[in-house]
């Protein structure tokens, strides 16, 4: 049996760390071709040497004279370049690099014509029509990797016909329960402890805020071909279940797995059957409670938020989804308080379309041009 040539986009992250541990546990069966970071060249170079790659990328300006550049490790330090990393004989890319900055390279990707397992859903947000229309034109296959996206990927694979509409969980983050008028006096330290998933600092903040499951609302519709209508969340703190499919007859179909990253990549992978790890079966009977709740807008106006942008359409997801980077990245610095995350966005958001006009379809040009004004206009 032939190895599966992999690609890991975003290698030292939390994502890259799931995939590395399910390539340990079957060496036989991956080579990694390339692997990339954004800054963390140690932590890279360490799984170069562990996996013998001889690609790697890191977009820091002159990094060939920071480390020591081994013979035949060819090393790319622009984000931009990091597509020559992929080659003919490349199976599966995992794009697992964060935020906005990585938008020119998706598009570039896009054009191999491989098998992209996607864990950035702000790309998909912003410009996910454009991006899904040439995945269609280059025969280049998303499949999404966040266990909520990726369990509806895998119920539609099984019937896709008729379904009503589709619900995905959220965990509700660590201030679910936390008295609202505490909101204001949330510390960072508090806010990147998340109760379930250990994840980045940008991505923490931003399933405490519930700005993330805003933006995976916005994706699903995009990735699976939605009416607004037809997608809904509610709050699951075990979660286990991931995503139901409801029916017209009444049914709703639900994937359940406990909440280890490593399912949903390996089925990138592996048929369900045949996988083998070390996570025991699912076993309900140790789990007393699966408790499911409405989300309450009022401590957590982002989801609301979500589906107002979802209604402008157009230039509003992307909007929403730049704004926020900029306001988590406020937060973290401690310049404004947690509860103005959403606040100030949605504030900034109306500010931005009396302004601007929207644009029904953006190219990535359009992306641009209201990048550069929200940085010129915007200052938080």
């Amino acid at each position: 049996m032939s190895k599966i040539n992999l690609v890991i986009f975003g290698a030292t992250g939390s994502i890259g760390d799931s995939v590395l541990s399910i390539v340990r546990a079957n060496k036989n069966k991956f080579l990694i071709q390339g692997i990339t970071c954004n800054k963390n060249i140690k932590k890279l170079l360490k799984i170069a040497n562990e996996f013998n790659v001889n690609k790697i990328g890191c977009n820091v300006k002159e990094i060939k004279s920071k480390i020591n550049v081994k013979k035949n490790l060819k090393v790319f330090d622009n984000i931009i370049d990091f597509d020559n990393i992929v080659d003919d004989k490349t199976d599966i890319i995992i794009f697992a690099i964060s935020g906005l900055s990585s938008i020119q390279l998706i598009f570039k990707i896009l054009k191999s014509g491989k098998t992209i397992g996607l864990a950035n859903k702000e790309v998909i947000v912003s410009i996910g029509n454009r991006i899904l229309s040439d995945s269609r034109k280059y025969s280049s296959e998303i499949i999404p990797l966040d266990s909520e996206h990726n369990s509806v990927y895998h119920l539609l694979k099984t019937n896709k016909n008729n379904f009503k509409s589709i619900t995905i969980t959220a965990s509700g983050g660590p201030f679910r329960e936390l008295d609202y008028k505490k909101f204001k006096k949330i510390t960072v330290k508090q806010a990147l402890k998340h109760p379930i998933w250990k994840m980045g600092k940008k991505i923490s903040i931003d399933s405490a805020t519930m700005v993330n499951k805003a933006l995976e609302i916005i994706e699903a519709k995009q990735l699976f071909n939605l009416e607004i209508d037809q997608i809904n969340s509610i709050i699951h703190p075990q979660s286990i279940v991931h995503a139901l499919i409801n029916y017209s007859n009444g049914i709703s179909v639900a994937l359940m797995n406990k909440p280890d990253m490593r399912i949903p990549i390996a089925s990138l992978f592996f048929n369900f059957d045949n996988y083998r790890n070390n996570i025991d079966l699912l076993d309900l009977s140790k789990y007393k409670n699966l408790e499911f709740f409405p989300v309450d807008h009022k401590k957590f106006p982002a989801l609301k938020l979500g589906f107002e942008v979802m209604q402008l359409g157009g230039l509003a997801p992307h909007v929403f989804n730049y704004l926020n980077e900029k306001l988590v990245n406020a937060f973290l610095n401690k310049q404004i308080k947690f509860n103005e995350i959403v606040e100030f966005n949605n504030n900034y958001l109306d500010y931005t379309f009396k302004k601007n006009s929207n644009v029904t379809n953006p190219v990535f040009d359009d992306i641009k041009e209201i990048n550069n004004w929200l940085d010129s206009n915007i200052k938080i």
